[in-house]
């Protein structure tokens, strides 16, 4: 058994030493090393060891009497309590929080994020909103419907692109007014031209193609034309289709008009950190078709969060599946922002720049992003 030194033994020893166990703390006063906490007087990390004269090894005994000795005893025990409170102290406080506030930082949307939407200082060419994982019908998707419309009062939406899973549960088509016409009636009565994506939730009936048609829409997969704007609209539920990735081939092969832009719209998305995930056959298949024809900007929904990502490749990938959902998100190596956040995107196109804003329905900031030319 280790031997056990009284206060008077150890006022005597040589000093005392705090150091953490990578070596990088140390404090010093009269009386012992601390390394190791045997005695259980330390947080767990550390420990007292005392050398003594003849090089053993002892754990200091603090008895509960220690302060009926001197006034030099009770200056030692003293001494002895203000260095372990203050090892206490950076090592249950302050060193963990040092490493803490950066990680947390990084998980923040942008620095801009969290006030009210900054008001549109120059006119876009052309507007668009994006929203995803809308169709419940419920006051969610009615929140964010009016919030589209709180922020188009000025400048009306030329087109509103909603990114799947337009009528939950099953895709029943006899839902698609109750959940898709009459929620956006406001955007769309005001001259927005509708941009439905099939996602998998709309295929659970077998109703894909009513819906569509209910909308306005024959395919799955089409173009749209906005302005400067050439959306192409892909059906991610059939990503292995190979008639659609050959159209696809031949619509990113079409020479554009100087000044124009090219958008991705689909349900799965190819980067994400959210609940789903990365849906890697779409990243196989069509995200080195994007990167080679310089798409600019993939939009996507499924997971229920907003997320957008550092060009890969060039190309931005963008989550907006939270226009009547909520899940959790996360962070992969890929991830610029990421925040769990009913939301729907506001796009801005100008001749050299695309602007996108997620503003949550309260008309508050959740990121903002351009991508130049």
């Amino acid at each position: 058994m280790a031997p056990t030194w009284s206060l008077d033994e150890l006022e005597h020893r040589p000093h005392v030493v705090l150091v953490s166990r990578d070596g990088d703390l140390v404090f010093s006063v009269p009386a012992v090393t601390v390394t190791e906490n045997r005695a259980g007087v330390l947080p767990p990390r550390w420990s007292v060891r005392l050398p003594s004269s003849e090089g053993q090894t002892g754990v200091a005994g603090l008895p509960s009497t220690a302060h009926t000795g001197s006034m030099a005893h009770r200056r030692a025990a003293l001494i002895l309590g203000l260095v372990l409170a203050c090892a206490a102290l950076v090592l249950v406080v302050l060193y963990p929080l040092a490493f803490a506030t950066p990680f947390f930082s990084r998980d923040r949307p942008a620095a801009s994020a969290g006030g009210p939407v900054p008001p549109v200082a120059e006119p876009p060419i052309v507007r668009l909103a994006i929203a995803g994982d809308t169709g419940t019908g419920d006051a969610a998707e009615y929140a964010t419907a009016d919030r589209m419309r709180a922020e188009s009062r000025e400048d009306p939406y030329d087109a509103l692109i909603l990114l799947g899973d337009l009528i939950y549960e099953d895709g029943e088509a006899e839902l698609t007014e109750r959940f898709v016409s009459e929620p956006f009636a406001p955007i769309i009565d005001r001259g927005a031209e509708l941009l439905p994506v099939l996602g998998n939730h709309d295929y659970d009936s077998g109703e894909q193609r009513q819906i569509l048609e209910h909308l306005g829409r024959q395919s799955p997969w089409y173009t749209e034309q906005v302005g400067p704007v050439r959306v192409l609209v892909m059906d991610s539920v059939r990503v292995e289709d190979e008639e659609q990735t050959r159209w696809l081939r031949t619509a990113l092969a079409e020479p554009q008009p100087p000044g124009a832009w090219t958008v991705v719209a689909m349900h799965h998305p190819a980067y994400s950190a959210g609940h789903h995930g990365s849906d890697q056959a779409v990243r196989d298949a069509w995200s080195p078709l994007f990167a080679a024809a310089g798409v600019p900007l993939v939009l996507a929904g499924h997971d229920h969060d907003y997320q957008r990502s550092t060009p890969q490749d060039g190309v931005t990938y963008v989550v907006s599946g939270a226009g009547a959902k909520l899940r959790s998100t996360g962070r992969r190596d890929f991830t610029a922002v990421s925040s769990s956040t009913l939301h729907y995107v506001d796009l801005l196109v100008y001749e050299d720049r695309l602007v996108g804003r997620a503003i949550d329905p309260s008309g508050r900031l959740v990121d903002s992003f351009t991508i130049g030319r």
